[in-house]
């Protein structure tokens, strides 16, 4: 660690800062989800807001000046020094070791065929059996739909199924009706999914041609729609590949998806939405160019082979409103805030469910986009791609909606609906 008049490394900005009790105290584990260290470490309060003020520009002395100015206790530099070391111990500053390690791990994600299950054995079980039990609670649950997962299809294949991307833990029920609903229908001969990229690539979507691994076994590409979407983009849908090495919204729906059809389960194409409001922050994308003919080049594209007898699921991975302190806002919503958030939620989807695109995506992004719907895209996408396999004449069905609160402040919405 430098002396207390050089600068100190900064924090590294992917770390989540997750609250936990450790004896009897209210702490922090600060852990690193981009998976380069398996390390983490607990802080006081205190310490968490030591460590918020490591921006690679303060030196030890600033930033013992700065928390004695906001907490009004004398604060010695020597001690930021040392938490500063215990922080790079574990790989938790931006150092030159810890960006050689990432580029060992993503050399490693380029090189595989397959694009390992990241969170296995963390967000859920890696054992089948563990797994199974745990979506079996969801399933028949209070809040599921208090069925297990039909045993043969009583209807014919679904053109479409949103589902959210919120952890197990506090989404899974609403999963639950979404697969418990889809489990009704004939299985599909391809899925077309459609995740949310958080770290927000350059790209609108982005592609990968990696298998998906899952405790059941692998999610196979399909080579043929890969192909018809990678010819309908006016750019390499494989550049920034790398930002599904590490995305959980997609793994999530893989391991559904297996759990359910298990060895006949499709192939599909597994997609990862940008925001597209860069582009098109007060109007619907169907006005921007580039955008607008990917997205009909790949509909006809898609309904072509549908005409041809395929049958195709077109599958969002999705969350919706993401308000409070974590999500960038002052304040907690509270029982009101909560209330508006479910009711212009249910708006937006109501258009959704009735593939009026254009009119879900201005519902958004109205009034700035105050609720933060991380799936605005990923559904506008699915949209268009649903109606121009139904002629645009499918609709869809809310089966659940949901709330949960996020462990750093804010509140996170999602939904299951059925096409």
């Amino acid at each position: 660690m430098p002396p207390t008049d050089l600068p100190l490394p900064p924090l590294r900005q992917s770390l989540e800062a997750v609250p936990i009790e450790h004896e009897g105290e209210r702490m922090f584990l600060l852990r690193d989800p981009e998976g380069i260290t398996p390390k983490g470490v607990a802080l006081a309060p205190g310490g968490m807001l030591i460590a918020s003020f490591l921006d690679g520009k303060r030196t030890a002395a600033d930033v013992a000046e700065l928390f004695a100015k906001n907490t009004g206790n004398i604060l010695k530099p020597e001690l930021v020094t040392q938490l500063a070391a215990e922080l790079a111990n574990a790989d938790l500053l931006e150092t030159p070791h810890t960006a050689q390690m990432r580029r060992k791990a993503l050399q490693e994600f380029k090189d595989s065929p397959v694009r390992k299950a990241f969170h296995q054995g963390t967000a859920y079980p890696a054992d089948v059996l563990e797994l199974a039990k745990s979506f079996g609670d969801a399933l028949r649950g209070p809040k599921g739909p208090g069925a297990e997962l039909a045993a043969e299809p009583e209807a014919g294949p679904a053109l479409g199924l949103i589902a959210p991307h919120i952890d197990f833990s506090r989404g899974g029920p609403v999963y639950a009706w979404a697969y418990q609903a889809l489990s009704r229908t004939r299985p599909p001969d391809i899925v077309v999914a459609l995740g949310v990229s958080h770290v927000g690539p350059n790209a609108p979507w982005v592609l990968t041609r990696k298998s998906f691994e899952t405790p059941y076994g692998p999610m196979l590409l399909h080579e043929g729609v890969y192909e018809d979407v990678r010819k309908n983009l006016w750019y390499d849908p494989l550049e920034e590949e790398w930002v599904h090495r590490m995305e959980h919204s997609l793994e999530f729906q893989a391991v559904w998806l297996k759990h359910l059809w298990r060895d006949q389960a499709p192939a599909w194409v597994p997609i990862l939405v940008s925001s597209f409001e860069r582009f098109c922050p007060d109007r619907p994308p169907s006005g921007v160019a580039t955008v607008e003919g990917a997205i009909a080049g790949i509909g006809a594209a898609l309904k072509a082979r549908a005409d041809a007898g395929a049958r195709i699921l077109v599958l969002a991975g999705v969350d919706l409103a993401h308000v409070g302190p974590r999500f960038g806002d002052k304040e907690m919503p509270g029982p009101e805030g909560e209330a508006r958030i479910e009711k212009e939620d249910r708006a937006s989807l109501d258009l959704a469910l009735a593939l009026k695109a254009d009119e879900f995506y201005l519902s958004v992004v109205k009034d700035g986009d105050w609720r933060k719907v991380c799936g605005l895209s990923a559904v506008y996408t699915a949209c268009r791609w649903m109606s121009a396999l139904s002629g645009g004449k499918a609709s869809g069905k809310l089966l659940s909606y949901g709330q949960a609160p996020d462990p750093m402040g804010g509140l996170v919405s999602f939904a299951a609906a059925i096409f």
